[in-house]
């Protein structure tokens, strides 16, 4: 499966294969995936509050080809860890509200990624990739309890991320990250009178470190 086959299996019927042998994108097949995200893109926004940050073409094509990568050393158990840096770079750009959202178009699975390698090694270091990438896109980590809630500037500072990110972390239960405090108050918000209905066990402690 093509990275722009990928995409649209990922998008259309949410199931994905890999190829069975790590090697480079060609330029069609980057492309044709451009394209995809693009309506993507499009697509997506309409699903988001108010509206959504402008589209970062660089930051959706990293993150795409990060997940296709990470699926392909998540189930090809015999690539070598020493490949990881290689085919798993870091994004190396600065991430904005439309880095961060666009990224998140696809690494919005992570959550669910992460938690398969967990089970499938603890100790893998691809769980240690996942972990640092994690860290560094906390809108599409709001799911992951191991990933506290840090580096929220590009999320906070935009009116319909900010919405998304408390939205997922209320959804996810976390308790640590709704009672941060650039995030409580608008967790508070967001619960308003169906707190007991929806999470009885939250309490409010403002006192809380």
């Amino acid at each position: 499966m093509t990275l722009s086959e990928f995409i649209s299996s990922l998008i259309n019927k949410g199931e994905v294969r890999v190829a069975h042998a790590l090697q480079d994108f060609d330029e069609e097949e980057i492309r044709l995936a451009k394209v995809h995200l693009q309506q993507y893109y499009t697509d997506d926004i309409n699903e988001m509050p108010g509206q959504a940050p402008p589209y970062d073409e660089k930051a959706a094509l990293w993150a795409a080809a990060y997940l296709y990568r990470t699926i392909q050393f998540l189930l090809l158990r015999h690539l070598e860890a020493t490949a990881l840096t290689r085919y798993l770079p870091p994004f190396d750009d600065q991430q904005t509200p439309a880095a961060s959202y666009s990224a998140d178009l696809c690494l919005r699975y992570l959550p669910d990624i992460f938690l398969l390698a967990k089970g499938i090694s603890p100790e893998d270091p691809l769980v240690t990739t996942l972990t640092a990438l994690a860290a560094q896109w906390p809108l599409s980590a709001a799911a992951i309890p191991e990933v506290p809630a840090e580096g929220l500037s590009p999320i906070l500072e935009h009116p319909s991320l900010k919405r998304t990110y408390i939205d997922r972390i209320i959804l996810a239960k976390d308790y640590e990250k709704c009672r941060h405090p650039a995030c409580l108050p608008m967790v508070e918000e967001a619960l308003g009178m169906y707190a007991v209905q929806f999470w009885p066990q939250f309490k409010i402690d403002l006192t809380a470190s």
